[in-house]
């Protein structure tokens, strides 16, 4: 009998083969649901755009039995429940529509004498978090693939019916709409077991089916890290020969949306023509061996426990996009002690859903670093990746821009990870330091479809020579040009060496005005240089300077130098704070990854093993707060009230940027004439990526505690 047993099943029409279908109690383990609601919010989800559902992904959280005090080759490893937990209760707390598991539910394994028990007791987490997921077979619950340098069994039929009994079938499909999501076990593929045959029999019918459907895929195992040609005997992190080049093929014949994959706990971007395929990382560890991506020492444990990349996935799906959002968990242990009191971690926009962003970034490294893995177990060659954690890091923070080298536009590798990025909605401006007229023409000839401007350096001078000038003015005008100066000579205080500097100092602007565009007609904009010190008044001197006669846009870069971490993240805040008084001008920070062996160092908005800095989360929430709706800065004004203190006014919102913790004095009056309606009032603390919407009456203690910067907005705040 093919007819749906219960609502649940007519809602997502989940689609089982025949021979595998189940009725009565073993219905329960093949038709999840998302969970119970949470009594309390934890994660903030009203600042996104509106999105027609949306599901979760969360992989690799690997239970691990009560070790008691006996020693484990790795500590980290009795956390790895309590942190798995914590994520399972975030999720569940999401409130969304479908949950999908992606295998390695325990760190047993198939063949050991504790497995079932640690499979039950893992199954219990599940159920008492909440969740009952759509499960994905791994590794860890059914056996390694068909490789005899596994470290592990390969799947038996024992195994594959344990877990049948356990999670219902391990490949399946289900509809929401005109979505189709397909479920496939990894793990069987290339095996010589009767259920790879009926696996690949029953997908190709199923994508057959719903060829005009929207379809995602979830595998355990991911096809490839590093390109579909990776090798894969003795691999331990891809999918084997034949049955991977099968299955990308029909990943191209169908043009599957978005496949999703697992079991190397870090986080990985790769694109196949429109297809784009992402590695989910586990919130329990980390793979030790990915973190030689790094030029920065091992992270704890020998790269085992990088808590800060830990984390799952909130995917909200739109009628031309989906967006796959990184919600990171740090390896918590526990929920933080302020949820339920108001407190929540903030959702944050990418580049898509926040277009009008002013938010850039200069890449003074190349967007993807490779590398390739020494020889080291589980894998027994050598695996040749790529560090996609600065590319995922712009698409968290909601950039909508980047500037870099134009040499990169010349390595197939680096523009093409370049056009992925400007294929999720950035926006690319190469830099080309001036030589000749030729170098220049071949730039714009090549790659005017992969970009969306030039900026043109002018080597040692404010000005453009008669030649640039006339090599600029003969392009044809589709690709917006950028000036900038790169100026050696300046002095700075404790270095031996003037330094050079690439923008035109604010001063300078105003000699631009009515000159430029008649002595270099070719020239839209300018990139101006701001220095890291009175950040507000420099960009407000900008702010009065404008608009440029006939110099359409006015750039900004912005170089964050300091080794200390608040004083970024103040800085940072100031900047883009400000940058809401000039529309149509981007922000360009910099450096997005540290620089701790050049002649000058700084931190960036990313450490050296591209784990956030307090400025990255800073930029990303300031960014989604003031810049998801452009609407609310129509009639903006910009005043400083205090010293570390500063305030957007428009017809509709007020902010307050608060930088110092000496003016917070000074707030009091405001929060306090606001507690009519104070639901309409939040605070933003930027640094932890949290918001309190459930104002205290002892408001200044309640912000003493906070880290700076914070961010406190209104319907209105009255003045005092």
């Amino acid at each position: 009998d093919e007819r749906p047993a219960t609502r649940l099943v007519r809602k997502h029409r989940l689609q089982i083969p025949r021979s595998h279908r189940v009725t009565g109690e073993g219905l329960e383990a093949v038709v999840p649901s998302a969970g119970l609601r949470p009594l309390f919010d934890m994660i903030d989800t009203t600042m996104l755009p509106d999105a027609s559902f949306e599901f979760a992904v969360i992989a690799d959280t690997h239970y691990m039995l009560d070790p008691g005090d006996r020693p484990l080759e790795f500590e980290s490893r009795r956390k790895q429940s309590r942190r798995a937990e914590t994520a399972l209760q975030e999720v569940a707390s999401l409130n969304v529509e479908l949950v999908f598991h992606m295998g390695d539910v325990v760190q047993e394994y198939p063949e050991t004498e504790r497995f079932r028990k640690a499979f039950s007791e893992a199954r219990g987490q599940l159920e008492r978090c909440g969740i009952s997921p759509y499960h994905v077979a791994g590794n860890q619950d059914i056996g390694d693939k068909p490789d005899a340098t596994m470290p592990c069994l390969p799947v038996t039929p024992e195994a594959l019916a344990f877990f049948h009994k356990s999670c219902g079938n391990s490949w399946y499909s289900l509809d929401r709409g005109n979505t189709h999501f397909v479920v496939l076990n990894t793990q069987v593929l290339n095996t010589e077991l009767k259920e790879r045959d009926e696996q690949r029999r029953w997908f190709e019918q199923d994508l057959e089916r719903h060829r005009e459907s929207r379809i995602y895929l979830f595998l355990h195992l991911p096809p490839f890290l590093f390109g579909p040609d990776d090798p894969d005997v003795g691999n331990y992190d891809n999918i084997g020969q034949p049955d991977r080049t099968w299955l990308l093929r029909l990943v191209e014949q169908y043009e599957i949306e978005t496949i999703f994959a697992a079991h190397v706990h870090f986080a990985f971007y790769n694109r196949m023509g429109s297809s784009r395929f992402f590695n989910v990382p586990s919130p329990s560890f980390t793979r030790p061996g990915f973190s030689h991506l790094f030029n920065s020492a091992p992270p704890p444990e020998q790269g085992r426990d990088d808590a800060p990349k830990l984390g799952f996935f909130l995917c909200r799906v739109f009628p031309d996009r989906t967006d796959v959002h990184t919600i990171r968990t740090g390896g918590s242990l526990e929920l933080p002690d302020y949820l339920g009191q108001g407190v929540e971690r903030l959702a944050t926009r990418l580049p898509k859903g926040i277009p009008s962003s002013p938010l850039g970034l200069s890449l003074l490294h190349p967007i993807a670093p490779t590398v390739e893995i020494p020889v080291a177990y589980p894998s027994i060659i050598r695996q040749r990746v790529r560090n996609d954690y600065p590319l995922l890091s712009c698409l968290e923070m909601g950039v909508t821009s980047v500037r870099f080298p134009a040499s990169d536009l010349m390595d197939p590798f680096q523009r093409d990870r370049l056009i992925a990025l400007r294929d999720e909605g950035v926006s690319l401006l190469p830099f080309h330091l001036w030589s000749n007229k030729a170098s220049c023409e071949k730039l714009l000839s090549e790659h005017s479809e992969d970009i969306d401007g030039l900026e043109v350096q002018i080597p040692g001078s404010f000005w453009p020579s008669d030649l640039i000038c006339e090599s600029l003015s003969s392009t044809d005008g589709n690709i917006p040009l950028t000036l900038a100066p790169v100026v050696p000579g300046e002095k700075e205080a404790g270095k031996q060496h003037p330094r050079t500097r690439i923008g035109y100092p604010v001063s300078y602007l105003n000699k631009l005005k009515g000159k430029l565009p008649g002595l270099c007609p070719g020239i839209t904009g300018v990139l101006c240089r701001i220095s890291g010190s009175s950040v507000w008044e420099q960009m407000v001197q900008l702010s009065d300077l404008l608009p440029l006669s006939n110099i359409l846009r006015v750039d900004i870069s912005l170089e964050i130098s300091s080794l200390d971490d608040v004083q970024n993240s103040k800085i940072a805040a100031e900047a883009l704070f400000a940058s809401a008084l000039m529309p149509d001008t981007r922000i360009y920070f910099q450096p997005l990854l540290d620089f701790d062996r050049t002649m000058d160092v700084g931190h960036g908005l990313l450490d050296t093993l591209c784990n956030p800095r307090p400025a990255f989360h800073v930029l990303r929430c300031l960014n989604t707060v003031i810049h998801s709706d452009p609407g609310m800065l129509v009639h903006l004004s910009g005043s400083c009230p205090a010293p570390g203190m500063f305030k957007l006014e428009s017809s509709c919102k007020s902010w307050l940027l608060i930088t110092d913790r000496d003016s917070l004095s000074c707030v009091d009056a405001l929060i306090t004439s606001n507690r009519k309606k104070p639901q309409a009032t939040k605070i933003y603390c930027l640094s932890d990526g949290t918001v309190t919407s459930n104002i205290r009456t002892d408001v200044m203690l309640q912000l003493r505690e906070q880290n700076l910067p914070l961010l406190i907005e209104a319907e209105q705040l009255h003045k005092k």
